[in-house]
């Protein structure tokens, strides 16, 4: 439910930002602690960024802490009743598969055995194999695979609302369409926030806002190294009797990403050859963009599933990663401003990590033990040239 009152005058606790991580940390928050929490977003629950993803979740990654984040997430997925208690995150296991190029086969290799040395059910897949999964698939120019029997999507929508119509049941107040105008600070403490509905003070307060938050950040004189990159997404009728495909694909060779959706409909992204930059990623696309789209897809095809270069296009939506210089998130205490907490630049990957990444968050703002150590995430490690490890180099494959 989204509150219609007149927006208070106090909190211990502001969340800007009403997403899958915003939600995620206010139903946290709200789990372990008595503290008076309230979520703020310019736009409705899930109006962002969160609801234009493209839902694919698994649990390949090239470094043991994001391996260890989407383990958290799948036990929440898996046992949302006990974890969460209300609603579902819609949750479709229906197996994950990563094609990459043959010079990345030695990296792909590496990741799998972290995954399985971490717990993950994960194995590495030859082109015959590939074959007997995806029968549809052409495995021409194909050396190997992940394949992850328990990757799959989620209902970004239905988690987002889950969550955050839990943190209501205890005690959070949402005020949605609410925009935050400036972060209001005093000698280096943040005192609050100030909205186009009045002033919010409160001693911490928490940006989740994705690529919104850049703005509120540098006019405290805090530069986030962040860049919204446009992903578009085509939902496609193949004409067939049913799903060519019956797992998430990411085809880091034909560099396209794939799902079924619904019955002979599919939802695809084909990456461009460079990123495009945005500045709104919920601003308008043009038709010539998504023609060009078009184009990317039916050549992709043309490698993968030449049967079916001719679909039909039913809808299209785009949305934007945020990404970072090492395309991971940032995640931890703002330097030189007290009380303010940065979980920003998912780059996608926010889907699975969010569950460990409010637990965490949760834990270290209520200054108790984290169930996982997230530090590695920390704003300074940029400065620190401590980056993440990416087993592919720079890539949403992270």
């Amino acid at each position: 439910m989204i509150k219609e009152a007149s927006i208070v005058s106090h909190a211990d606790i502001i969340i800007i930002g009403a997403g899958i991580m915003g939600a995620s940390i206010a139903f946290q928050l709200s789990r372990q602690s008595d503290k008076s929490i309230v979520v703020i977003d310019a736009r409705p629950p899930v109006g962002g960024m969160s609801g234009r993803t493209f839902g694919q979740i698994r649990q390949h990654y090239s470094n043991a802490l994001m391996v260890e984040l989407s383990i958290r997430g799948f036990d929440t997925l898996e046992n949302w009743g006990d974890r969460v208690g209300f609603g579902d995150p819609g949750y479709v296991k229906m197996g994950y598969m990563l094609f990459v190029a043959s010079n990345q086969i030695d990296a792909l290799k590496r990741n799998i055995q972290l995954g399985q040395d971490l717990g993950v059910d994960t194995r590495f897949v030859g082109p015959d194999e590939i074959k007997h999964i995806e029968p549809g698939l052409t495995v021409n120019g194909l050396t190997g695979a992940c394949y992850e029997p328990n990757g799959g999507y989620i209902d970004v929508t239905r988690m987002v609302l889950s969550w955050l119509n839990a943190a209501q049941t205890l005690g959070v107040q949402l005020f949605t369409p609410v925009s935050v105008k400036a972060l209001t600070t005093e000698s280096g403490r943040i005192t609050g926030v100030e909205t186009d509905q009045g002033r919010v003070t409160a001693p911490i307060v928490i940006n989740a806002t994705g690529a919104w938050g850049r703005e509120l950040l540098s006019a405290l004189e805090l530069e986030v190294p962040m860049k919204s990159t446009r992903l578009d997404m085509t939902y496609i009728d193949t004409e067939t009797q049913g799903s060519v495909i019956s797992s998430c694909v990411t085809d880091g060779v034909s560099n396209v990403v794939m799902r079924p959706h619904w019955g002979s409909t599919m939802l695809v992204a084909a990456y461009p050859p460079d990123p495009i930059l945005v500045e709104d990623p919920v601003g308008p696309v043009e038709e010539y963009a998504y023609q060009m789209h078009h184009a990317r897809m039916r050549r992709a095809f043309d490698d993968r599933i030449p049967q079916l270069k001719d679909f039909t296009v039913l809808s299209n939506v785009s949305g934007a990663y945020d990404v970072t210089p090492d395309f991971h998130p940032i995640v931890g205490w703002a330097p030189g401003v007290e009380g303010l907490y940065l979980a920003m630049g998912f780059s996608g990957h926010g889907l699975k990590l969010s569950p460990g990444i409010g637990e965490a968050v949760a834990a270290m703002v209520l200054e108790r033990p984290a169930p996982i150590d997230i530090s590695a995430l920390r704003y300074e490690r940029f400065a620190q040239n401590d980056l993440m490890h990416l087993a592919y180099g720079p890539s949403a494959r992270a």
